[in-house]
């Protein structure tokens, strides 16, 4: 991955000179000449830093256009990226650095095997064959077509299909036209980020606790967008493919996990199944579907078979707010009843260190905390205002917090500079938004969301891996970033543990 080239351009253009790349990457002068060269990769966390500090986006730095430029990309033989390599198929991506393409295009060699082995596959979208060695069997929708060197064939491929090969192997170009992509209907630059960042993982698997129709919807289009590998579906398949209907549309993407328990134990029963995957290592998210939240999080912090870190669970909500330059973080609109629990100051370091971590993850190096309330001045006949001026001055390694402060003085300089506040590193420039109680960040959340028509990802944190609790009235915009946003934030946690 060389960025070299690409970052020397978007550092000129903002004006950011070595030593802040260097100490955003913790690198010395050689490994930084390295990466200048061509010569050091860098992870995702870290392109996600420096697309933040240099005000640009992940395309920028890998293939040096970004979103708004209008593209046309080479790739040349060396730059294909093997998508699938098995001896049954091999699948070589022709175009992967376009950035939000519609269409997918494949060099594809399919070898024979017993029609037995085939699996059927179903996907959005159409697609187009062209066959330039061998004969081709192609099953759609039950109707059998044969395929020589020269033909060519476009089909709805939400029909069930399945391609098997009549000679030893088959050669062919593929190309998939899926229509939109996430990240064209995705409008905030951050948030397209974000998608593409995930999209640079190795594929994640989400465990999901007896799945409607509603968590599949979601789960399938991470599936597609080629953020998840696999999904656990936990509960009764009998329920679950009566519920999910029509829904279910990447069955070798779906691994079942059966749950006997009956009544009132069932909901228990399999959110432990589920929290046991994670445990294993087999699943790096967990979902709530249609099971009581109450059996879910009781699974999630059983002391001795949980995935509890001892921390508070809180949410964070992550948002890219019109006219704000930058990802702001708001916690907890949607959980604790209030930030300080029993007037105890220390309860609320847990929240806002759970939302330190997850902007961590998302490229803020050393995120800005605003403990948000009515004033900045700490007054006894505000308890909430005293509090936080204490949290704000116990020792933070890896962020700056601040606080009280109102929200105006937290987002924005102007208000800052009429107040005549200077040398506080975060008034103006904060990155995460804590409140004092639930009632405000919930009514701040549905301001930004509702009113302003600002963009949302929710990450549950607190456990040994990201926590996705999706209303049903959540768009399919908010379900899917929140399922990359986990993703995120489950490998920085990997990175992190080694």
């Amino acid at each position: 991955m060389d960025i070299g080239k690409h970052l020397k351009r978007y550092m000129a253009r903002e004006g950011v000179s070595e030593a802040e790349v260097m100490e955003i990457l913790g690198l010395g002068a050689g490994r930084f000449g390295e990466l200048m060269d061509g010569e050091l990769s860098l992870g995702v966390s870290d392109l996600l830093k420096l697309a933040t500090l240099l005000k640009t986006d992940l395309p920028a730095l890998l293939h040096g256009k970004e979103y708004r430029e209008r593209k046309a990309i080479k790739t040349s033989v060396a730059d294909r990226v093997v998508v699938r390599n098995e001896r049954t198929l091999d699948y070589e991506s022709l175009a992967p650095s376009y950035v939000g393409r519609s269409m997918e295009p494949f060099l594809v060699t399919i070898y024979r095997r017993d029609d037995a082995e085939v699996e059927v596959s179903r996907h959005d979208g159409e697609e187009f064959l062209f066959i330039t060695q061998g004969t081709l069997k192609i099953v759609v929708d039950g109707e059998v077509n044969i395929l020589e060197e020269g033909d060519s064939f476009y089909f709805d491929s939400s029909l069930p299909h399945s391609v098997n090969a009549v000679t030893e192997k088959v050669v062919l170009v593929s190309s998939i036209y899926k229509g939109e992509s996430m990240v064209h209907r995705t409008r905030g630059r951050r948030m397209k980020a974000i998608i593409e960042a995930a999209k640079l993982l190795i594929r994640r698997n989400i465990v999901v606790i007896s799945p409607d129709k509603t968590a599949i919807s979601a789960i399938n289009i991470a599936i597609e967008e080629e953020i998840i590998d696999k999904a656990y579906l936990v509960g009764k398949r009998a329920w679950i493919d009566e519920r999910c209907q029509g829904e279910l549309r990447f069955p070798a993407a779906y691994e079942y996990v059966e749950v006997p328990a009956e009544g009132d134990a069932f909901e228990l029963e399999a959110a432990r199944a589920g929290v046991d995957i994670i445990r294993k290592g087999l699943g790096h998210m967990i979902m709530k579907g249609k099971v009581n939240t109450n059996a879910f999080l009781k699974a999630i912090l059983n002391r001795s078979q949980g995935i509890g870190t001892g921390r508070r669970l809180s949410l964070v909500g992550i948002f890219e707010v019109p006219g704000v330059d930058r990802l702001l973080m708001l916690t907890d609109p949607g959980i604790n009843p209030e930030l300080f629990v029993g007037d105890d100051v220390a309860s609320g370091v847990d929240i806002v260190r759970n939302a330190i971590d997850v902007a961590r993850s998302l490229g803020v190096a050393r995120p800005k905390v605003a403990l948000l309330d009515a004033n900045e001045v700490p007054t006894d006949s505000i308890p909430t205002t005293v509090f936080e001026r204490n949290l704000s001055e116990m020792t933070w390694e890896d962020a700056d917090v601040a606080g009280p402060l109102s929200y105006d003085l937290a987002l924005y300089e102007s208000f800052v500079k009429a107040k005549g506040i200077t040398g506080d590193p975060v008034a103006g420039k904060a990155d995460i938004l804590v409140v004092p109680y639930i009632a405000t960040g919930n009514i701040l959340y549905k301001s930004w969301a509702m009113t302003m028509g600002a963009e949302v990802a929710n990450v549950v944190l607190g456990a040994s891996a990201p926590i996705i609790l999706t209303s049903r009235s959540d768009s399919d915009i908010v379900k899917f970033l929140t399922i990359c946003a986990s993703a995120l934030y489950s490998r920085w946690l990997e990175e992190r543990s080694s």
